[in-house]
């Protein structure tokens, strides 16, 4: 029996055109009509992840950026692990030393220094997923986050780490040089408080330990009193792992990388064919015939 699903949203949710599908919303309200709870579970910041959910009317509670934020139905906030300020200029200055360029999640804004990196992070994205990226489309995209304020382009972080010492979410880092990916990833984890993961091969994110999608996701569960063994958990990539080790029903998309598929319990369609609502109509439909 499940009665709570958390779904991550890009190369899941998502479609390639970073759309939520009529099959998969149906699924969705589906679900909430039979008493299952549904939640994002996203490396996004709020209102990255609000605005392509909410566009389809589906009301949802959210768990975001891996974990590090917790949201309710109504956008108020339940849950904030932060950073550890000891830690911030330690981690700027490995990314610094290895090239890797670098946003910083605070509160419901993402800070850069150069409109291109975050372009880079979208094209980086597609690129993996075997799609070919419309570049200037994806740059209309990120003008119009920067004049809707969800991205801020400063001409230094400095401001920023003076104004929010202590409350910076997640810092993402990005590269086309593998190799000084693997050599930051290294460096970051020999940091004890500190989370490594990532939504691409392309990028590093950085959280609190205790900011995973897992842990958050545990601790909702636990909150209404519902087992790890109802809870289901479906992704696509390695940000995803925390919550699908824990999940009683851990379920792959069909174009996650193998080692996901191996980690989970059932491997779904891709999110180009509606993977995540064929996910839950199985839930659904086999809870019908017990």
């Amino acid at each position: 029996m499940i009665r709570l699903i958390a779904i991550d949203m890009d190369g899941t949710l998502l479609n390639p055109d970073h759309v939520v599908s009529e099959a998969n919303k149906e699924a969705i309200r589906a679900a909430k009509a039979q008493g299952i709870e549904v939640f994002i579970a996203t490396g996004r910041s709020y209102q990255e992840a609000f605005e392509p959910v909410a566009a389809e009317g589906l009301e949802l509670p959210y768990i975001c950026m891996n974990g590090a934020e917790v949201r309710d139905v109504t956008g108020d906030l339940l849950v904030a692990t932060y950073l550890p300020e000891k830690d911030i200029r330690n981690i700027l200055s490995i990314l610094e030393t290895y090239n890797i360029d670098y946003q910083i999640f605070v509160d419901k804004t993402v800070y850069i220094k150069d409109i291109q990196d975050q372009i880079d992070t979208f094209v980086q994205l597609a690129e993996e997923k075997d799609l070919t990226p419309n570049v200037e489309e994806i740059r209309r995209e990120v003008e119009d986050r920067i004049k809707r304020g969800i991205i801020r382009v400063v001409e230094s972080f400095e401001p920023v780490l003076a104004e929010h010492p202590q409350t910076i979410y997640k810092v993402f880092g990005t590269s086309f040089n593998r190799g000084n990916l693997d050599k930051a990833r290294a460096a970051l984890q020999e940091i004890p408080s500190l989370a490594i993961s990532s939504s691409g091969a392309g990028n590093l994110e950085i959280t609190n330990i205790q900011a995973q999608k897992g842990i958050a996701l545990e601790k909702l569960a636990e909150s209404k009193g519902i087992p790890m063994e109802q809870v289901m958990a479906i992704g696509d990539n390695y940000n995803d792992l925390s919550m699908m080790e824990r999940a009683g029903r851990s379920v792959a998309m069909g174009n996650a990388p193998e080692e996901i598929q191996a980690a989970c319990d059932y491997i779904t369609e891709t999110n180009s064919n509606h993977g995540v609502g064929l996910a839950i109509q199985q839930v659904l439909q086999t809870e019908e015939t017990n």
